[in-house]
């Protein structure tokens, strides 16, 4: 096949990990009562328990909605979870709190970054017997096993849960460690999106899969080939649309590239996606 630098143009050879240069995270208002509230800032003495829980979760989902691209993870995190362990004081209020980010988080795709660090950081978070992680991954479990059955008439949902997946497979950790149970069904999601028709799955598939592929590959590196495979058939098919292409060249030339690409390449396929 064609590389990309010969399809796209002279690339210079300074490398740089891939950051995902180019979409923005958590677009839309974050559920709330109203007016936002300062990270870490607690409800009045005198609400009653359900008013504070309601503006603790309503903090939270607005820090999240308004962290900027930039905001540091772990910064990020922390203040996530003093916000938690400040506003959120029951069992009940747990599983309302995992509930409540994780309908926030399917409804649109680029929250999924943002909720898998929230989930991270109050994945331990415990009241009454209750953890943050037991509601929220059973939740997320019942929506992936059912995902056949909703995916083709709810896109947008569908393409947030695949991203979630994908970003809590990378967020999450358990005694510092990758989960391994949530491995497969993050390649699984990252699969099923790039074999779609849809430019929205495509645009995502190829944004998780440069965000994961350097994680996935080692243990999963004859999956990935078969995958990259399909990409470059589909790439030179004649009935592939021309924004696809962009994104399927993207994928290959970060693939081919040992899961690195340097910043002109990023700015490059940035630039060629922002009318896509």
């Amino acid at each position: 096949m064609a590389s990309a630098r010969a399809l796209g143009g002279a690339i210079p050879t300074s490398r740089t990990t891939y950051i995902g240069k180019g979409r923005g995270r958590g677009r839309g208002a974050a559920a709330g009562d109203g007016s936002p509230r300062q990270p870490g800032s607690q409800a009045g003495s005198a609400a009653g328990t359900d008013q504070r829980q309601l503006l603790g979760v309503a903090g939270i989902l607005e820090l999240l909605e308004t962290a900027p691209p930039s905001t540091n993870a772990e910064s990020l995190a922390e203040q996530v979870f003093k916000e938690a362990e400040a506003s959120i004081n029951t069992g009940d209020e747990v599983t309302k709190f995992a509930h409540s980010l994780y309908k926030w988080t399917l409804q649109a795709p680029d929250r999924a970054k943002n909720a898998a660090i929230a989930c991270n950081a109050v994945g331990q978070l415990e009241r009454d017997n209750i953890k943050f992680r037991s509601p929220f991954l059973q939740t997320l479990k019942k929506d992936y096993d059912s995902r056949n059955e909703w995916k083709d008439v709810e896109e947008t949902r569908w393409v947030s849960l695949a991203c979630l997946v994908c970003q809590f497979y990378k967020e999450f950790r358990v005694a510092g460690n990758y989960v391994g149970a949530l491995e497969s069904p993050a390649l699984t999601c990252i699969e099923m999106l790039l074999s779609t028709s849809s430019i929205k799955c495509h645009v995502y598939g190829v944004e998780q899969l440069c965000d994961l592929g350097p994680i996935l590959y080692p243990k999963n590196s004859e999956k990935i080939d078969e995958m990259m495979d399909d990409l470059r058939r589909r790439l030179l098919a004649s009935d592939t649309l021309s924004s696809s292409r962009v994104l399927f060249l993207e994928a290959l030339e970060f693939y081919a590239g040992g899961w690195e690409m340097d910043e002109t390449a990023v700015d490059y396929y940035t630039n060629k996606k922002a009318g896509i």
